[in-house]
């Protein structure tokens, strides 16, 4: 009779932990992450693997270093869903640097990392520092604490974003460095808005449309970037050309809809009657 092969035992199930140990563990993290922070657990997981690993106290430890700034638990989960490696990598030395070396008081920290939280994602010798550097001493902003404005500009590189913008400016409008830097210690934001999306036709639209001298305007009215050029710079320089009102740039964009429909009014008063009936008609002072 031929020998009959033994076949060797089915190997066991994969045994999947639902009472004690690292099971436990986990389901500790999903609660931490889902009930403590308020955040779906499974999107961090995906982008950040370490958490499937990382002991809780780690996790916690990261929450209560950002409370220890300032930031509460809802804060601190805007950060982490924004980065979510920031959960298993505590950010101390982009807070130390912010909080110390900026400095960054903690109303306006906690400000600065709501607008911007990849201040405490950026590299403190690589971005952070050379910022803060820039702007004390290439922009000559020394004040203390720095603005909001300013303190968001700390996660831009220098070579990429903040110089490139101010040498822009200064080849644009023909203002010496000395004058631009007055500027931009005015407006800091203007430093984070976009060449080509925002600068540039804004630039254009002043001198070109409105005839104005951009040298001359951002040295007397520098927050003029800030403005929507369809939402607003056009359509109100439109409606004061139209009907031969002079107006300061800083009147024409910080005046509310109802001043500024109320300064159309009072000219059309002063004009021909039919002005006001065609300010009505056209909804700038409904």
């Amino acid at each position: 009779m031929p020998a009959r092969t033994r076949l060797p035992p089915p190997a066991p199930a994969p045994h999947i932990a639902t009472g004690g140990g690292r099971g436990v563990e986990f389901r500790r993290k999903l609660h931490f992450l889902s009930s403590e922070l308020r955040l779906d657990p499974f999107p961090l997981l995906a982008a950040n693997p370490a958490l499937r690993s990382a002991p809780l106290p780690l996790l916690r430890d990261s929450l209560d270093l950002l409370a220890s700034h300032g930031l509460s638990a809802r804060d601190a989960a805007r950060v982490f869903s924004a980065f979510p490696y920031l959960l298993t990598t505590p950010p101390d030395e982009p807070l130390r640097f912010l909080s110390a070396d900026a400095p960054l008081p903690p109303p306006l920290l906690r400000a600065a990392v709501l607008r911007s939280p990849r201040l405490l994602a950026a590299s403190v010798p690589d971005t952070l520092r050379p910022a803060l550097h820039f702007l004390r001493r290439r922009v000559a902003l020394l004040r203390e604490p720095l603005p909001l404005a300013a303190a968001l500009l700390l996660a831009f590189s220098v070579e990429r974003t903040l110089l490139p913008k101010l040498l822009f400016l200064r080849n644009a409008t023909g203002l010496p460095d000395p004058a631009v830097c007055a500027v931009l210690r005015r407006a800091p934001a203007i430093l984070s808005y976009g060449i080509e999306t925002n600068l540039t036709p804004k630039l254009q639209f002043l001198a070109e449309c409105m005839g104005m001298d951009p040298a001359v305007e951002l040295a007397e009215f520098p927050h003029y970037f800030a403005f929507s050029l369809e939402g607003r710079i056009r359509p109100r320089y439109e409606a004061l050309r139209e009907r031969g009102i002079e107006m300061s740039l800083k009147d024409m964009l910080t005046s509310n809809d109802d001043e500024f429909r109320e300064r159309l009014i009072n000219a059309a008063l002063s004009g021909p009657k039919g002005e006001v009936v065609s300010l009505l008609s056209e909804g700038l002072c409904s």
